[in-house]
């Protein structure tokens, strides 16, 4: 795999906690500014549930963040504390959502077991194509496909763009930071 080079001087990479980096994380996964603009983008004439593809959307952008970090940090000593502390975020988050929501329906709602249920059928469509150079190529359809609408090019461009956005946005952050520990750990980007 070619390396990429952090370009940036050291000096000029903020340097944060893994705390702070996971913090950061955690609120761009669930930020909810990009997956307004996916939905508000589509066709109006589009035959799709818009709620429950939010509602996907947002599922399929915490497990990008969370697979990006462990994906770009692959051989970082900080890859394990920081992966954690993500999901350590996230569970806190699903108790919430589940709580919130099974208080609203009347309904027992697991929405981290959710999560890890749409992460293994993510792992699979991945790992249906052995080497596959572009996972957009897996994900897009096996998101319009959860999305129930297996054979929408719209539907599969959405799902491809939102991994995409927060594949992208995960190792932006990453080159911009500088962990704060006894031995610095610059983030260099060995896959692309």
């Amino acid at each position: 795999m070619k390396k990429l080079k952090n370009i940036m001087d050291e000096s000029s990479l903020q340097k944060v906690s893994i705390e702070k980096a996971s913090e950061d994380l955690f609120d761009f996964a669930i930020d909810h500014s990009d997956i307004r603009l996916i939905l508000q983008n589509l066709p109006e004439d589009i035959n799709v549930n818009r709620v429950l593809m939010k509602y996907e959307i947002q599922l399929l952008k915490i497990i990008a963040v969370g697979w990006s970090i462990s994906f770009f940090l692959d051989e970082s000593s900080i890859k394990k504390e920081l992966s954690v502390s993500f999901w350590n975020a996230v569970q806190s988050f699903s108790q919430n959502i589940s709580m919130l929501s099974s208080s609203s329906t009347g309904k027992e709602i697991d929405y981290f077991n959710i999560l890890k249920e749409r992460l293994d059928t993510y792992l699979n469509a991945l790992n249906l194509i052995p080497d596959n150079p572009d996972p957009l190529a897996s994900i897009g359809p096996k998101f319009a496909e959860i999305c129930g609408s297996k054979d929408n090019a719209h539907i599969m461009l959405s799902g491809s763009k939102v991994f995409n956005l927060s594949v992208g946005g995960v190792k932006n952050y990453l080159e911009s930071i500088q962990f704060q520990q006894d031995s610095p750990v610059t983030f260099v980007a060995t896959k692309t």
